[in-house]
């Protein structure tokens, strides 16, 4: 099973509320219908922006994405879905709402589910590696020293933590966007999601050890809500 991570930016004057019906009631059911998603669609999960800065006191990039769409697949490689000219042309349908689109194939890690409740809070982040290092080796030391570094300032702040590791044969084709991986990590509310992003000492010890691993200020941060807005019957995911 492969998953695949989709940005988008929203175009022109649209509002969050118009924005999350449109891509869930127009976009998403011709999405479903594409020869190449059809008969392997699992699961999407829609993630909308929260408008709460994050990190941006520390040269990060402020977020301009407008929400994240996460899809499961049932086959080994979903590549054939880029190379679909009507997966082309759905976004150019769309453009009017959907201004901007970059897409990740990720492997989904899970680190812990401390909570299988309903959580109203996940962010997301994306890093690129530095120059140094290839992206096997960013990835282990994220999973690793890095997951160690989170746990020691976590303070059972967050309940649920998964790794998105890129595929380390997918180049994103807009150089901007090659991002090498990143967390979903859910939180039981905006307040407790701000008592660790505001917790000084800690953002302290997480910005070091980015910096031995990441360019930072290319990294993206943001928090959404969750909206699973399709499930194939007896799908486990």
């Amino acid at each position: 099973m492969e998953k695949l991570i989709t940005l988008v930016k929203l175009s022109g004057d649209v509002s969050a509320e118009a924005f999350a019906d449109y891509w869930r009631e127009r976009f998403l059911p011709e999405f479903r219908q594409l020869a190449s998603c059809r008969d392997h669609l699992v699961k999407a999960v829609h993630h909308h922006a929260v408008p709460v800065s994050l990190r941006e006191d520390e040269g990060l990039t402020p977020n301009a994405w407008a929400g994240a769409g996460t899809y499961y697949f049932d086959r080994d490689d979903i590549r054939p879905l880029f190379a679909d000219p009507e997966f082309k042309a759905l976004y150019a349908r769309h453009r009017h709402v959907i201004g901007e689109a970059t897409h990740l194939i990720v492997n989904e890690i899970w680190m812990y589910n401390r909570d299988t409740s309903h959580l109203p809070v996940k962010m997301f982040a994306f890093f690129k590696r530095k120059p140094h290092l290839t992206r096997a080796q960013v990835q282990d030391y994220y999973f690793n020293e890095h997951a160690a570094v989170g746990a020691s300032i976590n303070k059972n702040r967050t309940v649920r933590y998964i790794q998105n590791h890129v595929l380390e044969d997918y180049t994103n084709p807009d150089a901007a966007y090659d991002f090498d991986a990143g967390p979903e990590i859910w939180f039981k509310s905006i307040e407790v999601a701000n008592d660790l992003f505001t917790d000084t000492e800690a953002m302290e010890i997480l910005g070091r050890d980015e910096e031995t691993f990441c360019l930072r200020s290319e990294s993206v941060h943001f928090l959404t809500d969750e909206v699973v807005v399709f499930e194939a019957e007896k799908a486990v995911v």
